[in-house]
């Protein structure tokens, strides 16, 4: 047993992945097994490692899921390195035997939980992945999902959110489709404050279920947030698209922050880098965001670069942004050091 679907598909237990490093996104079974097996590199790295959540369950037993946070390391080509994946085996079946959904003792918890390979994801991440999968699996959302729900229908004001818990946020974002969560979200848009405006804007951007409705709204809302000089909110607002079916215009939106003060703000080219990477596959527009932050934010360009280049969608139109030679000055001085810095570190 050498890769971890292997070991799962011998365990009898069924299974489902979900990304953590960037988003938290699903990842198809038989993509997964390809990555496993190394036939194709993790899409979504991040620092050389690939962030996922692991839940399985054995259908027969009728047993609770299990779940493993995993930090598998990724080779220069972003491919799951196979050895890892075996130490990790090993010491899963060294710390619990064959039966991966056996009973265990706190010791041997806390024995698993020591792993190198296990690592322990942000409290907004671990409450938006439960209310993900929760929603999956047709469980029953938490108890703060009812509070923010009578939030968002405006019953009790807009200015009495300070008791309202991040899951009972990620459990609305993760309902869109429930109890017209999506009408009661774009009626609350023009009244809401900023704090619960930038939560509810942190859990939408893992939802694919955002109508094109809600997608404008979004759109007018960071259009007027960024007027008011609120550009924090306004960045937020951007990821909170990130997801959204309507890619068109989420990178209208993109396009539009472009030109404006954003564009000089470390933030917003984090932003794009770590949730709206999808949008840099137009390579007119990836030009221009390379050319904006080689200009405004030079200092963060190797980092940038080095992430994206490493995501297998863009790598190629990344590297090809290289050989063009029709680039300002800016952008020229920035792969140039981009060079030296690589020089150095060989």
């Amino acid at each position: 047993m050498n890769t971890l679907t292997d070991f799962l598909e011998q365990a009898q237990c069924q299974y489902r992945v979900y990304d953590l490093g960037r988003i938290v996104q699903k990842i198809n079974n038989s993509e997964f097994q390809k990555v496993a097996n190394n036939e194709q590199a993790y899409p979504y790295p991040i620092q050389q490692h690939a962030f996922i959540a692991l839940t399985f369950w054995q259908v027969a037993a009728q047993k609770e899921h299990f779940i493993w946070f995993l930090k598998m390391p990724l080779d220069e080509q972003g491919l799951m390195k196979t050895t890892a994946q075996t130490s990790f085996i090993r010491m899963v079946v060294e710390a619990m035997g064959e039966d991966l959904t056996a009973d265990i003792s706190d010791k041997l918890q806390e024995r698993l939980a020591s792993n190198p390979f296990v690592f322990k994801p942000s409290t907004e991440k671990l409450a938006i992945f439960n209310a993900n999968i929760n929603s999956a699996f047709i469980r029953p959302a938490s108890s703060f999902y009812p509070a923010v729900q009578t939030y968002f229908a405006g019953e009790n004001g807009w200015h009495d959110w300070q008791a309202l818990g991040f899951q009972g946020f990620a459990d609305l974002a993760a309902r869109l489709n429930h109890n017209n969560n999506q009408q009661k979200i774009i009626n609350a848009l023009d009244f809401l404050p900023e704090q619960p405006l930038q939560t509810l804007s942190l859990c939408l951007e893992n939802q694919t279920d955002i109508s094109t409705e809600l997608t404008e709204k979004i759109i007018q809302q960071a259009t007027k947030r960024l007027q008011l000089g609120q550009e924090t909110t306004a960045i937020l607002l951007l990821r909170s698209i990130a997801s959204a079916n309507a890619q068109g215009i989420t990178k209208q939106l993109l396009t539009e922050q472009l030109s404006s003060t954003l564009a000089h703000q470390a933030d917003w080219y984090i932003t794009i880098a770590g949730r709206c990477w999808a949008q840099l596959e137009d390579e007119t527009l990836l030009n221009r965001y390379f050319e904006a932050l080689a200009n405004h934010q030079q200092a963060l360009f190797p980092q940038l670069f080095a992430d994206l280049v490493a995501i297998p969608a863009l790598r190629d139109k990344v590297l090809k942004q290289l050989r063009l030679t029709a680039r300002s000055p800016a952008l020229s001085q920035a792969i140039g050091l981009l060079f030296s810095g690589l020089k150095e570190n060989t």
